[in-house]
C-alpha cells in the first residue's frame, strides 16, 4: 500500500503531535554543556545544549528567565527543566525552559559568586576604598535585629571592654521578605547620629539562604555610600557575604566585629604606662645626648667666638692705623711738616735766587756804571743837545745861531753857535771810539 503525500506543514503537525502523545515529554530535566548564548533585548534566552554526542536547541521566555538566580553563560553545565515541543517554523524540536540550575553546585552559590567577581572587577572591593576605624569612637551604631543576640553580644563585649564607648540600635530585619530593603533605611539612618563615629552591621548565624540578604548587591552599594566606616559580623566564621567583602572591616562574628571597634581600655592604659616609661628613658637619654651635644657645641662656639674675636681685633687694629694714617689731624700734620720743608726750600731757593740776583745786579751795575754818559763826563767830555733836549753828534745839525746846552761833570751851559765846522771827527772823537766800552755805549 502506497502512502499518501502530505505537506511540510502536515508532517510537522504529525510529529507535534506525537511529541504531545508522549507525557514525559511534558516534565523532563536535562543535563548538558550551554553554548551559542544570545540574550535577546526582549529577555528571552536563547541557546542550545549539549554533550559529547548531541545537542539541543533552547528557549527560556523572559518571564522564567528573570527568575534565575545566576547568570548562564557559554561553557557552564546547568541541568534544565522544561518540555520538549516542535518549533513549526523551522520544523525542528527544542526545549523550552523554565526553570534553570547549575549542575554540582546551588544556583543560588552560583548566583552570589558571580555577584561577587561583578562586583570585585568594578572595584566596589578595592583595599584603596575602605575607610580607616577610629581607634576609640565615641558612638557605635549598631544595625541589627531588635531581638537578635548578635545585639546583646555587641553590647556585652563593648561593656566589657569599653564601657566610655556609647551604643546606639538602628534596628533592621535581618532575613526573609523586605530584609534588604530595612537594611539600607537603617544603614542610612545609622549615618546620621550625631557623634557617631562607627557603624556595625551584625547578624548571627544561619543558612545559606538566611543571609541572603547579606548577599544582595544593593545592600553592598549602600554600604559604600554611607559617611562613617562599616564593620560587619554576619554568621559564622566561615560565612563570607557581598555585604562583608564591601564593609571597611570584616569580623568573623559579631562578638569579633565588637572587639574590633571598642579596643579594651584597661589594655589602653597599660600600653600608655609602657609607652610612658619607653618615652622617660628616651628622654633621658634624648637630654643627655643633646646636653653631651650643647656642651660640645658651646665648647666649638667659644673657639670660634675667640678665633672670629682675634680675627676682628687684627682687623680693627689694622684699619685704626689705617684710619690714624687718615685722620684729618694726622694729614694737617703731614701737610704743615711738607709746608714746612717746602718753606724752607722756598728760603733757600729764595735766598739762593737772591744771592744770584744780587751778583747779576752787582754785574749789570757795574757794567752799567762803566757804560754810564757821567763816566764819560767826569773824564773830561761833555754832553751837547740842542734847544729840543736831542743830543748833538754832528756839527751840522746845528744851524748858525741856534741855542745849545752842554752838560759837563759839574754843571752846564748855555750858548750860541757863531760858526759850524763840519768834517771828520775830531781827535777827541777818536780817542772816544778807541775807548774800550765804547760798543757798550
Amino acid at each position: 500500500m502506497t502512502a499518501a503525500v502530505c505537506s511540510v506543514s502536515d508532517l510537522t503537525l504529525m510529529v507535534r503531535d506525537a511529541l504531545a502523545a508522549r507525557p514525559e515529554l511534558e516534565d523532563v530535566l536535562v543535563e548538558g554543556e550551554v553554548s551559542n548564548l544570545k540574550a535577546h533585548v526582549s529577555g528571552h534566552l536563547y541557546f542550545t545544549l549539549k554533550d559529547a554526542h548531541s545537542a539541543v536547541s533552547c528557549v527560556c521566555f523572559r518571564t522564567n528567565a528573570l527568575r534565575i538566580p545566576f547568570r548562564p553563560d557559554n561553557g557552564m553545565t546547568v541541568v534544565a527543566h522544561g518540555s520538549v515541543q516542535v518549533y513549526g517554523q523551522q520544523g525542528r524540536y527544542q526545549l523550552y525552559v523554565d526553570r534553570l540550575e547549575p549542575s554540582g553546585v546551588g544556583a543560588l552559590a552560583l548566583g552570589i559568586e558571580q555577584l561577587k567577581q561583578r562586583l570585585a572587577t568594578e572595584g566596589l572591593f578595592d583595599e584603596r576604598r575602605k575607610r580607616r576605624l577610629p581607634l576609640l569612637p565615641r558612638r557605635v551604631v549598631v544595625v541589627t535585629s531588635r531581638s537578635g543576640a548578635a545585639l546583646r553580644d555587641v553590647c556585652t563585649v563593648i561593656a566589657r571592654r569599653a564601657p566610655c564607648i556609647g551604643v546606639v540600635l538602628s534596628p533592621a530585619t535581618v532575613q526573609g521578605d523586605g530584609a534588604v530593603e530595612t537594611l539600607i533605611r537603617a544603614l542610612q539612618r545609622a549615618d546620621q547620629v550625631r557623634d557617631a563615629d562607627v557603624i556595625l552591621l551584625v547578624r548571627g548565624g544561619g543558612s545559606l539562604e538566611d543571609l541572603i540578604a547579606f548577599n544582595s548587591e544593593s545592600l553592598a552599594r549602600a554600604i559604600r555610600a554611607t559617611r562613617l566606616p562599616v564593620v560587619t559580623g554576619v554568621g559564622h566564621e566561615t560565612d563570607t557575604t557581598v555585604a562583608d567583602l564591601a564593609a571597611d572591616r570584616r569580623a568573623a562574628t559579631p562578638s569579633a566585629a565588637a572587639e574590633l571597634v571598642a579596643p579594651s581600655v584597661a589594655a589602653l592604659r597599660e600600653d600608655v604606662a609602657a609607652r610612658r616609661a619607653r618615652l622617660g628613658l628616651a628622654l633621658v637619654g634624648l637630654v643627655g645626648g643633646h646636653r653631651q651635644r650643647v656642651h660640645i657645641a658651646t665648647l666649638r662656639l667659644r673657639q670660634a667666638l675667640m678665633h672670629e674675636t682675634l680675627v676682628k681685633r687684627r682687623a680693627f687694629a689694622h684699619e685704626l692705623s689705617r684710619f690714624t694714617v687718615a685722620h684729618p689731624s694726622r694729614r694737617v700734620e703731614l701737610e704743615r711738616l711738607r709746608l714746612t720743608r717746602a718753606s724752607e726750600r722756598l728760603q733757600d731757593a729764595t735766598v739762593r735766587v737772591a744771592v744770584a740776583r744780587r751778583a747779576a745786579l752787582t754785574t749789570r751795575a757795574a757794567r752799567l756804571a762803566a757804560l754810564s754818559p757821567r763816566r764819560t763826563l767826569e773824564r773830561g767830555y761833555s754832553i751837547t743837545s740842542d734847544a729840543d733836549g736831542r743830543v748833538l753828534t754832528d756839527a751840522t745839525a746845528a744851524p748858525v745861531g741856534a741855542r745849545l746846552r752842554t752838560v759837563l761833570r759839574h754843571g752846564s751851559l748855555e750858548s750860541t753857535v757863531d760858526r759850524v765846522e763840519p768834517g771828520s771827527p775830531s781827535s777827541s772823537e777818536r780817542m772816544y771810539d778807541s775807548d774800550p766800552g765804547s760798543k757798550d755805549r
